[in-house]
């Protein structure tokens, strides 16, 4: 993995995880200028920048993300925030409980056990992603049923180097991932947003408040898969620092 850091590391920190098969800088680079109170902290993960080698184990990852929070920051983090498969990867971290996490951001988290269908998904996923790749349209159909209506936000931001392994090792982690019954000891705030254009997201929201009812659900009108982060950056950034302000 590889860690960019922005900002006065004497100010609360915040760690973002990106989502699958795009990259931090993509994801997050348009709300950086406005954090400029918080030391930003934005994880690469492997197979997802120049900087990394081919993933190979999403578990592995977060087993880095706990190492770098308590080796530089004392094992202290202000806000976890994650979008996609990051979310999914900061539900794990918070479960695990190594390190402290006040409050915790979860765009669009994938929850939802796949079954007999992970291997499908993982084949349709890797198909699509060569087809961005090779400059082919994918029907406009299968976007709008799997990302939202007229979403073009996952298109734009691909990483044009992912790799058919790294996608199939994040799918394997995301596709088959179990709620650890131990996130019902995090003492943290939970907020979830999720576009109403989403379906997955929806139930691994109501999935993840069984086990965490405090848990704030926030549906984002009209929204698609990313689309809220990608093409409504500033609002983004405006209603986080909300949540990172309010003090229950």
């Amino acid at each position: 993995m590889n860690f960019l850091c922005f900002g006065n590391k004497n100010n609360k920190p915040i760690l973002f995880i990106h989502g699958m098969a795009s990259t931090a800088m993509l994801c997050y680079e348009a709300i950086l200028n406005r954090l400029s109170d918080y030391y930003v902290i934005l994880a690469e993960v492997d197979g997802h920048s120049e900087q990394t080698n081919e993933l190979v184990s999403l578990t592995e990852n977060c087993d880095e993300i706990e190492s770098y929070v308590i080796n530089n920051l004392s094992g202290e983090l202000y806000c976890l925030s994650g979008f996609s498969m990051g979310a999914t990867m900061a539900v794990e971290i918070i479960a695990r409980g190594n390190i402290n996490v006040a409050k915790t951001h979860l765009d669009s988290a994938f929850l939802i056990k796949m079954g007999l269908m992970t291997k499908p998904y993982e084949y349709i996923f890797c198909k699509a992603i060569k087809r961005i790749q090779n400059r082919k349209s994918i029907p406009q159909f299968m976007m709008d049923a799997v990302m939202g209506k007229d979403n073009n936000s996952v298109i734009e931001m691909l990483y044009p180097n992912i790799t058919s392994v790294t996608v199939k090792n994040a799918c394997e982690f995301i596709y088959k991932y179990s709620i650890p019954e131990k996130i019902r000891d995090y003492k943290g705030t939970v907020l979830f947003w999720r576009g109403s254009n989403e379906k997955y997201p929806k139930k691994s929201a109501a999935l993840l408040k069984k086990y965490l009812p405090d848990l704030v659900d926030v549906e984002i009108k009209n929204m698609g898969h990313g689309q809220y982060l990608h093409e409504h950056s500033g609002e983004y950034a405006d209603e986080l620092i909300k949540y990172l302000q309010n003090r229950t």
